[in-house]
């Protein structure tokens, strides 16, 4: 691939950070900083600041996707996601990883498998600098009930929905139209695929 560099303009990569303010703390945090570039234009720039993230593509032993239906204020709508969220302070990925897939879908990793990562990607980067790392758990079995964080869940009408792997596939951009969701699904398809 060849790209053409045209010359370099005056960029907010250029801009001095004069101020920043933390708009909203929690549960999201909303950020404003003001920049002034180099020509003396000044301007505001607001965005999600968020922790790491993890997102786990939940995998049965007969090859069905374990996820996620859940109501989505922002949306007005249900979505069918895979079981994800944020990373603690100080604790492993695929720890969080693990337990997202089990506070969301109440499944837990048969012994003897592990998660395997499928990279890290920006999530929505004129909005946002969510990082979201994105693993494969094969297989799974459901171990107990989906119990949801201690937090805000228990709003988001959570259920459990199994789909088989070509049903999913069929489904993006109907029922399955989250870019998260439709990337990990292409990871995992890409890897399942390749495995048989």
């Amino acid at each position: 691939m060849t790209t053409e560099t045209p010359p370099r303009a005056c960029t907010m990569q250029d801009a001095e950070l004069l101020e920043t303010e933390v708009l909203v703390e929690k549960p999201k945090r909303f950020v404003r900083e003001s920049l002034a570039m180099p020509d003396g234009y000044e301007l505001d720039w607001y965005y999600v600041d968020t922790p790491p993230s993890v997102l786990t593509v939940p995998v049965t032993a007969d090859g069905e996707l374990v996820m996620v239906r859940q109501y989505r204020h922002n949306l007005k709508r249900h979505a069918l996601e895979f079981p994800a969220g944020t990373v603690n302070d100080g604790e492993d990925l695929a720890a969080a990883a693990l337990r997202e897939l089990e506070e969301e879908t109440g499944c837990t990793l048969l012994p003897g498998a592990q998660l395997r990562p499928l990279g890290a990607y920006y999530s929505l980067p004129s909005e946002t600098n969510k990082y979201t790392h994105v693993y494969l758990a094969q297989p799974v079995t459901i171990s107990g009930p989906a119990t949801g964080d201690t937090e805000i869940e228990k709003y988001f009408d959570m259920s459990v929905v199994r789909v088989p792997l070509a049903e999913a596939v069929a489904e993006i951009g109907a029922g399955i139209n989250g870019t998260e969701t439709v990337t990990a699904l292409m990871l995992a398809w890409k890897v399942i695929s390749s495995a048989k």
